[in-house]
């Protein structure tokens, strides 16, 4: 069948336009999480795979294919894409692109598209091999390498204060000793900066495919709900509560749904059901993995915990019941199997939780079923911020905008920057700076900046401790100190 040249026509104006939008929401995805921008590239990509297949754009089509496969991947993930992965799609993109515009039937020179389906194919074999995703920098043209995912959140406290002298003694640097000096910050900074991610239903339902293969192979029916509300969160808590998921999902099949025949002479239904849901509320978000099985035998877990030397057999468990089925090898299987009985589950959900800052408690009704919570504390990753520059600084000055700057003298102090960030020689000041007044309640303190304070957004590139002088920001691509002024105050004052 010929399609009409003005079919043609519409469909190369409207996917170029698709494309474009792809293009521009794929690159706010790469800067924040944007559940709107996310929701545009799968709909435009998925509306051109159809459109495309109708006619006779077989390139195309197979293109669109290969790319919501890998966006699959990317979802999966979290968006936590590297380097890599981002220049496959921005190279799907253009090969669209390129492809749309040529005659039907015609070879398009300087595209080598099944070595570019290879590529894609080869791509999406490592990744779905990969046990933990994919980490990606915060900031775009930067790469982030794998090991920052391996990097404890206790370890990646104490590398980011020397990360923090790292930025400042880089940013101060000259010539040949900045440029040997940006190749350790950039490592560094891969290696505890901020990853960001997005948690969802679309992270989580994968556990789904291998619930029901666990469920198979013990003969149990199981029926596996996922409802998880999106937020942003970093790498870390996405990868700690997917290893919870995961065990706490196995246990549920393992030793809470009861088989067929079980459940049916209990009055209940021949399939059992896990719901694992999610959301964020305020500053916190909190999920559970909820059965609707046999519950915990307390008294069997009591007994075996006694038999270990865990615990005492008179001993009052109703605050330590968590600690005790958590315990390293505590299992109450006589013998090990292929899916459990060495007592390492649970004890490898809660401590991924723990080492992130999260708590994992429980609850269970013997004949009705357990519910285990996870709460986990979200450190906002984008803040609201007032921009500047100070003339001893070499690189933007950012306060917090829960101080507000006004026109008024304060009788705070006036802080000499450079001196307290311990830089060089100050650079020459311009004929304009003054004193930047800031003030939060009856507090109040100045900066001399080269201009007026500008309200910016950024977004944290390196977090340090309470009682550190600064925090690295990123915004637009540019690098800067958001920095805490009570720290800077009394470090000012010593």
């Amino acid at each position: 069948m010929t399609v009409p040249d003005s079919i043609l026509q519409q469909f190369r104006t409207v996917a170029l336009e698709r494309l474009e939008r792809v293009e521009h929401a794929w690159a706010t995805v790469l800067t924040r999480i944007d559940d709107d921008a996310i929701a545009v590239i799968h709909r435009e990509i998925h509306t051109l795979k159809g459109e495309s297949q109708l006619v006779g754009f077989a390139d195309v089509n197979l293109v669109c294919h290969k790319l919501e496969d890998l966006l699959e991947v990317a979802r999966t993930c979290g968006y936590a894409v590297d380097e890599d992965f981002d220049l496959a799609i921005n190279m799907a993109l253009r090969f669209m692109a390129m492809l749309v515009r040529k005659k039907i039937g015609s070879q398009l020179a300087g595209i080598n598209l099944p070595g570019f389906i290879r590529q894609i194919d080869r791509m999406l074999a490592e990744a779905r091999g990969e046990a933990t995703p994919r980490a990606r920098n915060t900031t775009p043209m930067h790469r982030v390498s794998g090991p920052s995912a391996r990097v404890s959140p206790a370890v990646r406290a104490r590398l980011s204060t020397i990360a923090l002298d790292l930025f400042l003694e880089y940013a101060e640097g000259r010539g040949t000793r900045r440029n040997r000096l940006r190749t350790s910050w950039h490592s560094l900074r891969d290696l505890v900066g901020v990853h960001r991610a997005l948690i969802g239903t679309g992270q989580l339902v994968k556990h789904q495919v291998g619930a029901y293969a666990l469920a198979k192979e013990l003969g149990k029916l199981v029926e596996v709900v996922v409802e998880i509300g999106s937020a942003e969160v970093t790498t870390d808590v996405l990868a700690a509560i997917d290893l919870a998921v995961l065990h706490l999902v196995r246990n549920a099949i393992d030793h809470g749904i009861e088989p067929t025949a079980e459940r049916i002479a209990a009055g209940k239904p021949a399939s059992g059901t896990i719901r694992v849901r999610g959301a964020l509320t305020g500053d916190t978000f909190e999920l559970s993995v909820a059965d609707d099985g046999a519950g915990i035998a307390f008294d069997r877990v009591r007994q075996r915990a006694a038999e270990l030397g865990i615990v005492a057999p008179a001993d009052d468990l109703s605050d330590r019941w968590i600690d005790v089925l958590c315990f390293p090898g505590l299992s109450t299987r006589s013998e090990a199997t292929d899916v459990s009985g060495r007592g390492v589950g649970l004890d490898a959900a809660r401590a991924s939780i723990v080492e992130v800052g999260g708590t994992l408690t429980l609850s269970s009704t013997r004949g009705v079923g357990t519910t285990w919570s996870i709460t986990m504390p979200i450190t906002s990753i984008q803040v609201d911020c007032y921009m500047f520059r100070a003339p001893d600084v070499p690189m933007p000055v950012a306060i917090d905008s829960t101080w507000t700057p006004t026109s008024q003298p304060g009788n705070g102090s006036i802080l000499d920057l450079g001196a307290v960030l311990g830089l060089g020689d100050p650079t020459t000041a311009r004929a304009d700076a003054a004193p930047a007044w800031f003030e939060r309640g009856a507090d109040a303190f100045a900066i001399v900046a080269e201009r007026a304070p500008v309200l910016v957004q950024a977004r944290k590139l390196v977090m340090t401790p309470a009682a550190t002088l600064a925090e690295i920001i990123v915004s637009d691509g540019v690098e800067g100190l958001l920095l805490r002024p009570d720290q800077a105050i009394a470090s000012a004052k010593r």
